[in-house]
């Protein structure tokens, strides 16, 4: 009887525990979701993780229950008969059948499964945040909550570990060590939200990374626990999901005894006996508070950074009249009295319009250059159709980059008159930039007159964000990877294709065009001058002919029978010019004669030699 009400416990504290988890993983999504935090969501696994665990020791001691009702039953049985069939007594003992099949073959394949999960999320979201920058909404609450859930989490842990000393509910002890782990890691992470919140941020990081490792260190020992359960058999077998490396975390009292026993052994003296041991065990507990306080009181030192300026809050409004503390070391009340507000003035921020994720690597108008993207709205110069009142309008898919940084000198604005000051710059940025775009013509913004829109929207939203009290200044805006979006890239590649052609056939038709005109010039050009140069020369000739006949004329008039007589030889002269002849004339005797060929060229009859070639030649 005693038997069956402690089974009957343990599966009642299993399926408690069960509701507790899937509880207490949904409080931990929910304050992952307020701050996006990266150690919130590792806790948040760590936590869910051990859903499976309770799950399992919950049909374990179900099963163990039903057998044990069926052993009763089966003794009642026998007391009122006396005497039940063998083939009869393996019906009624089904359950420590299905009991044995469980064990054998259901809890290694769920351990199996919890050690996958154990090694592949905490590597999923160590590549996931590495090197990623987090938006981290601080929050003074969510510490506060996490150190008031860690309490009852301890306390769970410390009455399961108390039940598991029972040899009835010792598998409780992987649940109790389970739970145990969670509350040191809960604990740890509202400390490095704190300290994040004192603009400690390394802290959280190393804990994040700590608590992965640490998870898969975990999933390590489940494998090899699996691999061992096929080898170690008998009525002290530990299930592969008992954890001796969280059972020591969990309850270090009773594993440091007997580290204090091998030391002592190697020594050969009692070392726990020693001043010096029985000194640090009684002031450990001072000692720990005292490194606390420490830690507390730092929260009354801030650190500002070349690069930032700060307000100090004192019971959350700034001291000095909205004051901005400079570089430098600063004191304050601790926290949560007094806050320090830290902004980084002279970093550059960037804000993202237009598309959500990663920027893909081939960036070609076919092909999604991000994740998702977004469709502007684009004017179109086009008329409306017949029957239509409205004109067609166009998609573009497009990224707007805003680079802004925070006005040193109006920080009090950026800090105070809005809780998110960059949320309220994007809404800015898209509602602008989608007006903008309605009165700009699809094809100008794919080409000519993207420069001049980035212009006009930087004028725009610093005048915005001077309106609306930002505390801003817009430093520089890019306009990139515009194209039409994805789903017509094609059948646009083939419009802009016959464009392309359309213009190329014009500019060959002008290049044709000029070509046939300047030649057609030039011949023009040519042809007259060749006219002109006829018409003076003929005109030339004609006086000069006419100059010729009127001397000729007067030379006829004075002497005609001479004027006759040369002309007629100077006619003949002409004519019987060339070839050159010679008249040889021979004698009649037949005598040899020498003939003497005068080569010189006589002077045409009209010239008359001169007067000492004349006497020479006499």
């Amino acid at each position: 009887m005693e038997d069956k009400r402690k089974l009957k416990q343990g599966f009642q504290i299993s399926i408690g525990v069960l509701v507790f988890q899937i509880f207490l993983s949904s409080i931990f999504y929910i304050m992952y979701t307020k701050t996006k935090s990266p150690l919130l969501l590792s806790e948040t696994f760590h936590i869910g993780i051990g859903i499976p665990i309770s799950g399992i020791l919950f049909l374990l001691y179900h099963q163990r229950y039903r057998e044990r009702l069926e052993i009763e039953e089966l003794e009642e049985l026998k007391k009122r008969e006396g005497k039940i069939f063998k083939e009869e007594e393996s019906l009624i003992l089904v359950s420590r059948v299905r009991l044995k099949q469980i064990e054998k073959w259901l809890i290694p394949a769920i351990t199996f499964i919890i050690t996958f999960f154990l090694i592949y999320t905490p590597l999923k979201l160590i590549a996931y945040f590495r090197g990623k920058k987090i938006p981290y909404h601080p929050s003074s609450v969510i510490p506060l909550l996490l150190i008031g859930l860690t309490f009852p989490i301890f306390i769970l842990s410390r009455y399961i570990l108390g039940m598991s000393k029972d040899k009835r509910w010792k598998d409780l002890q992987s649940l109790g060590s389970f739970l145990g782990v969670n509350a040191i890691f809960s604990f740890l992470t509202a400390i490095s939200l704190t300290l994040k919140n004192l603009n400690l941020p390394k802290v959280e990081w190393f804990i994040f990374y700590f608590l992965n490792f640490f998870l898969i260190l975990i999933g390590i020992e489940y494998f090899l626990n699996i691999i061992a359960s096929f080898y170690i058999s008998g009525k002290e077998k530990r299930y592969p999901f008992d954890s001796k490396i969280l059972y020591l975390l969990a309850l270090p009292e009773e594993v440091i005894p007997s580290f204090s026993e091998i030391i002592e052994y190697q020594f050969g003296f009692r070392i726990t006996q020693t001043w010096f041991y029985q000194f640090i065990k009684k002031r450990i507990i001072p000692l720990l508070l005292l490194q606390i306080t420490l830690l507390y009181l730092l929260s009354c030192i801030v650190i500002v950074r070349p690069y930032e300026r700060c307000f100090i809050e004192f019971l959350g409004k700034p001291i000095g009249n909205g004051k901005i503390f400079g570089p430098g070391l600063h004191l304050k009340f601790p926290w949560p009295i007094s806050k320090a507000k830290i902004y980084d003035v002279e970093r550059i921020k960037t804000i993202r319009i237009g598309a959500k994720g990663e920027e893909g690597e081939r960036l070609l108008w076919t092909e999604r250059h991000f994740k998702e993207e977004f469709k502007w709205i684009i004017a179109s110069k086009e008329i409306a159709s017949p029957g239509y009142t409205t004109v067609p309008v166009n998609f573009l898919s497009g990224v707007v980059w805003v680079y802004y940084k925070i006005d040193p000198d109006r920080l009090f604005e950026y800090a105070y008159l809005h809780s998110e000051p960059d949320k309220v710059l994007e809404s800015i940025v898209r509602s602008k930039f989608t007006r903008l775009m309605m009165g700009v013509d699809f094809h100008e913004i794919l080409t000519v007159k993207r420069l001049e829109v980035v212009d006009i929207l930087k004028e725009i939203l610093q005048k915005e964000a001077d309106k609306h009290h930002l505390g801003i200044k817009i430093l520089l805006i890019n306009l990139g990877n515009v194209h039409p979006p994805v789903e017509v890239a094609r059948s646009f590649e083939k419009v802009v294709g016959a464009m392309e052609r359309k213009e190329a056939s014009i500019l060959d038709a002008e290049a044709y065009r000029n070509k046939e005109l300047t030649l057609a010039n030039y011949k023009a050009s040519q042809t007259q001058v060749k006219a002109e140069a006829y018409r003076f020369v003929r005109a030339v000739e004609s006086k000069g002919q006419r100059e010729a006949f009127l001397k000729a004329l007067i030379a006829y008039r004075k002497n005609p029978v001479i004027f006759k007589y040369r002309h007629y030889l100077k006619v003949l002269e002409k004519s019987l010019s060339y070839p050159t002849k010679y008249i040889v004339i021979s004698s009649r005797n037949r005598e040899r004669n020498v003939t003497i060929i005068n080569l010189e060229k006589t002077p045409l009859p009209e010239i008359l030699p001169l007067e000492g070639e004349t006497k020479e030649k006499k």
